[in-house]
Parts: C-alpha cells; structure tokens; sequence
C-alpha cells in the first residue's frame, strides 16, 4: 500500500467529531508534501474548525483558488455558497444583506459555470432559484 493510500484509509476512518479531530488532520498534512492528493481535502476538512465566518469565507475561497480542478476545491466553493447563504440569512442591515446577497448569487452562478457536471450543481440550482433577485 502507498503512502498516499495509507493516508487516504487514515483519513476516512478518522472521527470528525472526536476532540483530537483537528490535530490528526494536522498530524496527516506534515506527512505530505505540496502536490498529494489527498491535501486539499484534508484542508478543506480543517476549515470547519474556523469560528469567524469572514475568515472562513477567505480560506474557502482561497482554497477552491489553489484547488479549482479537484474534487476539494469545487466542495470549498459549494461551502462558500452555502456559507455566503447563511451569512445572507443572517444580515438585519439592509445594505450589507444586499451585499451578501450579491456575493450569493454570484458564488452559485460561479459553482454553475465551473461544475455544470458535477453532482452538486442541481442543488447549487435550487439554492439560486430560492434566493430573491437584488433590487
């Protein structure tokens, strides 16, 4: 078995919702290097554990950036939609909902354009048709 698979066997049966969860993801990204393929899912699992919705949203983005042609990288950018959702959801100021709303629509249009294929996009689709359109 190769290091990659060991790692990919590692990963799969860790416990997400163990207390150590985060140091053994940690534990798994010193073991590989830059090009594994195995890395970006591993950091996409570690954004989960960023409290700050505006930090999280930069390392979401960053990561489907680094990321855009793996499976990692489309998941970063449908978690990016869906947080941008949330984040929509939750604005009182009438501005700044706009803007979220914006930032939205404009990541699931993205989503769309970049994964017409992939198994996400017919949820993406449903999330947009629900989004009202910005006066």
């Amino acid at each position: 078995m190769t290091n990659s698979a060991k790692r990919l066997a590692e990963f799969v049966m860790l416990n997400p919702h163990s207390q150590d969860y985060s140091w053994q993801l940690d534990g798994l990204l010193s073991g590989m290097g830059p090009k594994d393929p195995l890395r970006d899912n591993i950091l996409l699992a570690k954004t989960g554990f960023v409290a700050d919705n505006h930090l999280r949203a930069e390392q979401l983005k960053a990561l489907h950036n680094e990321f855009k042609d793996t499976d990692g990288g489309m998941q970063a950018l449908y978690e990016l939609a869906l947080l941008k959702i949330s984040l929509y959801q939750a604005e009182t100021d009438a501005e700044q909902k706009k803007k979220y709303l914006v930032d939205a629509r404009t990541t699931l249009t993205s989503f769309i354009e970049s994964y017409p294929k992939s198994f996400c996009t017919d949820r993406v689709k449903k999330n947009l048709e629900a989004l009202p359109t910005p006066d």
